[in-house]
């Protein structure tokens, strides 16, 4: 692997985000791909991959890593606090969401907290999560196994992983883990099928 330091990526976008990003041979960054990494974090990318997704950060925290021959339509969300993982030769169409958190606590008091917090961050310095308090919010990694297809429009919640050989039907909601070689849909998404397979 080498790294690189926007080397596919269009003009306008910020290079000091992009610092931590390690990508594979013939690994191609489109157009649609952008990235909000104001922490440095680390991402790694494999050989082979077309990635348009949007990778987003929200702690210092966060990693991302996507193995050998995964795409990754435009507008698909890569949100994370703690860790999202694809394996290998895994399709993502576009407009999904993987989020490795659930962004606020369930206790109103704590989002009430947070919301004296935002301002306060984004009037001093525009980073509206800078001292956001993460102790109160449930956050869990995200594995997405080789294999696997996941359809448009897609939310794939934290703690989830999705088996090998999996496929998740266009607008699903995933929220607990998927069984290898199965076909799911639904909000929340079910086993609707399972698949014959080598």
């Amino acid at each position: 692997m080498k790294k690189i330091f926007g080397k596919f990526l269009k003009k306008n976008d910020n290079r000091k985000y992009q610092q931590n990003l390690i990508i594979g041979k013939s690994s191609l960054l489109q157009d649609g791909a952008s990235f909000r990494n104001p922490y440095n974090n680390k991402i790694t990318i494999g050989e082979d991959c077309m990635l348009s997704c949007n990778f987003i950060f929200e702690s210092d925290k966060g990693e991302i890593e996507i193995g050998d021959r995964v795409f990754i339509n435009k507008g698909t969300n890569l949100v994370s606090r703690l860790k999202i993982k694809f394996g290998n030769d895994i399709t993502v169409a576009w407009g999904c969401t993987f989020y490795d958190h659930n962004s606020h606590s369930v206790d109103w008091k704590e989002r009430k907290n947070d919301m004296f917090q935002q301002l306060e961050d984004f009037r001093a310095t525009g980073d509206f999560i800078k001292n956001k308090n993460w102790d109160v919010v449930k956050s869990r990694p995200i594995t997405i196994c080789d294999k696997v297809w996941i359809g448009f429009d897609c939310t794939i919640l934290n703690g989830v992983t999705i088996g090998e050989g999996a496929i998740v039907g266009a607008k699903s909601v995933v929220r607990e883990d998927i069984e290898p070689w199965t076909i799911v849909a639904g909000n929340p998404a079910r086993v609707i099928k399972r698949i014959l397979h080598d």
